[in-house]
């Protein structure tokens, strides 16, 4: 019985190294593949029968047999690609994709979850990966705020409306060496009633672009301080009820300044305007000439673009802003470190499109493997834990980039060797065994 069973261990051990060469092929194979994640064999022994002579006993072991194949999720190295839509991984979270309606895969809960970066934009506008599984993530609303709910992601459009300027923002210096201007504003000779004058571009509803000319007035000078007069002018051929003269006042208003040349005090008396050509009437522009110094230590609730003055030098314009812009076509898109994907538009907007969602398991070893570099849970490797990167331990997305698979060819060569000899040594164990049946069976000649 125990020459014969000998023949029996051998034949295990013969199949255990067969499967740990599978395993070794397997990994050699995937070597260039992005995001694979090389596997490693792991053996036990059997037990056959527990002989017991007297007090003392012996086992006696039949073999081995493959217990388990562990999937080793090191990290494996980032290479840099010339595609914008190719993502890399820095860190233990997956990309998590849901196959399209009616598409055929093995997954979990509907959900399948990979390395592998290497995503495009499919003819329906959707994110998704080369075998047609959709990026899940959170899409964002006109304003750029993130949804709470995981969804497929879906570049919707590739046009941005055009939005109306509402607020124009202005950081000035204002000579106050120039004379107070005794004359009223002529909106017929503006240059010729004004000491300072500055143009900016401003959009109606529809996206039109349209000049406005603030001219700005000394009118009067004390030792309380300073003030202006400030007139904002359109072309009179831009607006629905526009006379023949060349420009429209339909904005105006005053500025103090303390003793100190900084601004203490704006007002406004008009800011509407109708621009023509169907865009939408009663369009109001408010005018911020600037952020108010603090009084006794009190900062201003009043933020502007920065700190208008009236001082001892010559008249510019520090800066200006505005918030209207014309429809814009999408040119570009990126993707940081955070998983925000911003679109870039024609016409200079950027605007947030959508967060990529990254899943972490407590214990992403039970992952199982189901082909095509994907990867899906079960009960041992718990529910998958979806976020955005760079929060708890989901790590970093990198785009331009693809990970590479973490197969060492030089430590697969050893598990060759390794795996090759050990099939040797079981051949020859059945072949002694044989030797040692062939010797009992001469016993009776």
């Amino acid at each position: 019985m125990g020459v014969a069973q000998s023949l029996y261990t051998g034949v295990t051990g013969l199949s255990v190294a067969a499967d740990g060469m599978s395993i070794v092929a397997n990994n050699i194979a995937n070597a260039n593949a992005k995001g694979f994640k090389r596997d490693r064999a792991e053996f036990e022994d059997l037990l056959l029968r527990d002989l017991r002579t007297g007090a003392q006993s012996a086992k006696i072991g039949k073999g081995a047999h493959l217990a388990n194949v562990q999937t080793m999720h090191t990290q494996g190295s980032l290479k840099v690609t010339d595609n914008l839509t190719d993502l890399a991984i820095q860190g233990s979270g997956f990309l998590v994709l849901a196959q399209p309606p009616g598409g055929a895969g093995q997954d979990s809960a509907g959900k399948m979850y990979t390395r592998a970066g290497a995503l495009h934009f499919d003819k329906d506008g959707y994110f998704a990966s080369s075998n047609g599984g959709r990026v899940q993530g959170y899409m964002a609303d006109a304003d750029g705020t993130l949804s709470a709910r995981l969804t497929d992601i879906r570049i919707e459009t590739n046009t941005i409306p055009p939005r109306a300027t509402n607020n124009l923002k202005m950081n000035l210096q204002l000579d106050s060496r120039v004379d107070v201007m005794k004359e009223s504003f002529d909106v017929k000779q503006p240059d010729k009633t004004s000491n300072f004058s500055t143009a900016m571009t401003v959009f109606d509803s529809q996206g039109r672009a349209h000049q406005v000319s603030v001219f700005l007035r000394k009118t009067n000078a004390g030792e309380d301080g300073i003030e202006w007069d400030w007139h904002a002018l359109v072309d009179n051929k831009e607006v629905k009820d526009g006379d023949k003269s060349p420009f429209q006042e339909f904005g105006s208003g005053h500025l103090k300044f303390d003793k100190f040349g900084f601004i203490k005090d704006e007002t406004t008396n008009k800011n509407t305007v109708n621009f023509s050509n169907g865009a939408f009437p009663g369009q109001t522009i408010k005018f911020d000439f600037g952020k108010r110094p603090p009084v006794d230590g009190i900062e201003p609730t009043d933020r502007g673009a920065g700190a208008t003055t009236s001082i001892a030098g010559n008249s510019v314009t520090v800066f200006h802003q505005q918030d209207g812009y014309e429809a814009g076509q999408l040119s570009s898109l990126k993707i940081g470190e955070d998983g925000i994907a911003t679109g870039i538009f024609t016409n200079g907007i950027q605007r947030t499109l959508a967060g990529i969602g990254l899943a972490t398991f407590s214990n992403q070893d039970a992952l199982e493997k189901a082909g095509n570099n994907v990867f899906i849970s079960n009960p041992t490797s718990g529910p998958a834990n979806i976020g955005m990167p760079k929060t708890g331990l989901r790590g970093s997305l990198f785009s331009s980039s693809l990970e590479e698979s973490n197969v060492d060819l030089a430590q697969e060569f050893v598990d060759m060797i390794t795996t090759q000899r050990s099939f040797q040594a079981n051949s020859r164990s059945i072949t002694t065994t044989d030797s040692l049946m062939e010797d009992i069976i001469n016993l009776k000649r």
